[in-house]
């Protein structure tokens, strides 16, 4: 009897997840399907970015839940904790969980950039709902900022609020998984010096692992990012990519097109759109409206034949020069 009650605790111990903990073994998860030897298989990568995704929402949540379990529903003023205990509600999702995290818990830690937790997530979808064609180099140079992160802020401001029972076990898998997350991180590294190199007329921000690694320098050549090699195809594919729609979906669903004819001197009907720079201010990151066939920065979108220009004749009026001589030459 006392042999099988034994068992039967080693089996509800197996099955003793609480959130922190919960959080850490996805993270941990992560770190051994990335650095299996001699390399981490198509599936252990899939595997790695969906484990990932989910310790940074659980991690980030148990945070919420520490401060107010109703900062975890998506409206908090629901909150009903007969639900909450058994899951059947509506959780926030990564934007307000980081916005609340800031607002309410004042972290030490400071919190991630939004395009890395963006690029993880965007990967998640794609491979949960889509399925996913990617580089290894993409997977690693996307998962290893969010990595970072949940260990850091699990140090820094989750282990001093979690029960005294639940810290050991924390600090033991946090253990386990720095040396893994420094195997990727200097493979990171590597990849991120080609980058750092880059003497280009403007470098942005990839779209799929979040560096600022994809050089725009002009010529009909396809747009790659240098760390993860991502091609984003043809200049007039690229800034549609990065333009989160496509011309097919505009002329359907209605709306302004995003993606403008360049009107440069040397570089007549160029595709251009607003690119992401990978530079913040205010918390926000700033944007460049880019022609992606010449490199040329535009100043603006003329309102009246909605071609891109590089400088606007007439600023107040958003007209380009061609269009404020048609008008003059009726005077």
């Amino acid at each position: 009897m006392g042999a099988e009650r034994s068992a039967d605790e080693a089996d509800n111990a197996a099955t003793d997840f609480p959130p922190v903990i919960n959080g850490l073994d996805f993270l941990e998860s992560t770190v051994e399907l990335l650095t299996k030897t001699p390399a981490p298989s198509a599936r252990d990568q899939k595997y790695a970015v969906i484990h990932l995704a989910a310790a940074f929402e659980v991690i980030l949540k148990a945070r919420l839940e520490i401060e107010d379990p109703a900062l975890t529903w998506v409206k908090p003023d629901e909150f009903n904790e007969a639900k909450h205990r058994v899951g059947d509600f509506k959780s926030v999702q990564w934007e307000d969980t980081l916005k609340r995290v800031r607002q309410k818990c004042a972290p030490e830690t400071q919190l991630i950039e939004k395009p890395h937790v963006r690029a993880l997530v965007e990967m998640r979808n794609r491979i949960a709902h889509f399925g996913f064609a990617g580089t290894t180099a993409a997977v690693e140079v996307v998962t290893t900022p969010v990595l970072d992160f949940l260990v850091s802020f699990v140090h820094g401001d989750l282990l001093a609020l979690v029960p005294d029972r639940q810290v050991t076990r924390a600090e033991e898998i946090i253990d386990r998984v720095r040396p893994g997350l420094g195997k990727i991180g200097a493979l990171v590294k590597q990849r991120l010096a080609a980058a750092e190199a880059l003497n280009a007329t403007h470098v942005v921000r990839c779209l799929v692992c979040a560096a600022n690694s994809v050089p725009i320098e002009g010529g009909d050549v396809h747009i790659i990012c240098v760390v993860c090699q991502t091609d984003f195809g043809s200049p007039a594919d690229a800034a549609w990519f990065y333009s989160g729609t496509s011309a097919y979906e505009v002329m359907t669903d209605g709306g302004e097109y995003p993606v403008h004819e360049h009107n440069g001197f040397l570089c007549i009907g160029g595709a251009v759109t607003s690119m992401p720079t990978g530079k913040f201010a205010d918390g926000v990151e700033t944007t460049t409206l880019l022609c992606l066939t010449c490199g040329e920065e535009c100043e603006g979108v003329c309102g009246y034949c909605d071609r891109a220009v590089t400088t606007l004749a007439f600023p107040e009026a958003q007209m380009c020069g061609d269009c404020l001589d048609i008008r003059m030459e009726r005077f």
